[in-house]
């Protein structure tokens, strides 16, 4: 072999050799460790779920590795369930009773105030209750619109009232703030969801239902009524002059682990408050 032929087969060496190195280098690089996900169970009251989804929605952008499942009931049947540990934790829109909270072993964080909103169809001319006259039409006393002084909406004068099942917390807010004892007529509805309400109120110009007010958002298919000269609007539910109030609360462990504790400390931030009161108002300070 030739000098310059020695010279070239060293060459062509050194040239590979270089190439091979970096390749060699990643080759060698440790693969990086995304960080460990994390899974939500996520139990939520009918009126909340929207709520929850938001929450969820907004602290995954800040941890992307995050994934949920969402399980959707009422308030009872969520609290229920939390004890038995089939939720992480559980958005309510009623206040949870102490013997509630001790059964699931949980503690109840409030998120905002929310109302409960008497809806009825566009084609009706009611535009104000007084809560006795609201009593007066869940009990059937007042069994027709002509009674309240208002003409039949599309010409049906006969009141269909709606109502939520036992262990909704809604159904809870016009038992304890309108009803106080009193039976619903055994003529009513039962709805088993908020888009029901609106739906089967959109579809009977004679029907009269009630909305959480974070799920109602101005539908346009239906008219709320305001109560006691209150109209029903977020200003209203913010003053805390609207009647039907409710407080939305997220429910956790006593003892909750590292994610539940970091899902908390996001609503808290600034960025979990916004995502909040896009459907909550602030609850004013005690």
């Amino acid at each position: 072999m030739t000098n310059d032929e020695r010279r070239t087969v060293l060459k062509n060496f050194v040239t590979a050799a270089c190439l091979l190195v970096p390749v060699f280098l990643l080759a060698c690089r440790a693969t990086p460790t995304p960080p460990p996900a994390a899974h939500f169970r996520i139990g939520s009251a009918d009126s909340t779920q929207y709520i929850a989804r938001e929450a969820a929605n907004g602290y995954r952008r800040a941890h992307p590795n995050t994934t949920f499942d969402f399980f959707t009931s009422n308030s009872t049947t969520a609290l229920r369930q939390l004890g038995f540990q089939q939720f992480d934790f559980a958005f309510v829109e009623r206040n949870p009773r102490a013997d509630e909270l001790e059964r699931a072993h949980a503690s109840a964080l409030e998120l905002g105030r929310d109302g409960v909103f008497i809806i009825v169809h566009p084609s009706n001319p009611l535009q104000n209750l007084a809560r006795d006259d609201l009593k007066k039409i869940l009990t059937g006393e007042f069994s027709q619109w002509s009674q309240l002084g208002i003409a039949p909406p599309n010409g049906k004068d006969e009141i269909q009232v709606l109502m939520r099942e036992e262990g909704s917390g809604m159904r809870t807010v016009i038992q304890d703030q309108v009803m106080q004892g009193a039976r619903i007529t055994p003529t009513a509805l039962l709805m088993p969801t908020n888009l029901d309400m609106l739906d089967y109120v959109a579809e009977h110009p004679n029907a009269l239902g009630y909305v959480a007010a974070n799920i109602w958002d101005e539908n346009s298919r239906t008219r709320a009524v305001g109560i006691d000269n209150a109209a029903a609007t977020r200003a209203n539910i913010r003053a805390g002059v609207y009647p039907l109030l409710q407080t939305v609360f997220l429910i956790v462990p006593q003892t909750p682990d590292e994610n539940v504790t970091a899902f908390v400390d996001f609503l808290a931030s600034s960025d979990g408050r916004t995502i909040l009161y896009q459907r909550l108002n602030e609850i004013p300070p005690k």
